[in-house]
């Protein structure tokens, strides 16, 4: 059994106070790809910026808002 770590959904990287650069990533990717693995038995962490997709019960989720707190937290979760 392997453990699978998955980045998905919109961060956020702020310019300024007001402003910042953003993606449309919704996260269905993840919560597919996460389904296929749970599936096969495998363990599964998705390090999410904020999506309104329904990721899989069994998989543990990490969520983020910005581009620092999403490295941060896969790095976190690598060995």
């Amino acid at each position: 059994m392997a453990h699978i770590l998955l980045t998905a959904g919109p961060t956020r990287a702020f310019i300024d106070d007001v402003r910042y650069l953003t993606n449309a990533s919704s996260g269905r990717m993840a919560a597919a790809l996460a389904a296929a693995a749970l599936a096969r038995g495998h363990q599964v962490t998705i390090v999410s910026g904020p999506v309104h997709v329904a990721y899989p019960k069994a998989a543990r989720v990490v969520p983020v808002v910005t581009t620092a707190e999403m490295l941060t937290a896969a790095l976190g979760e690598l060995p």
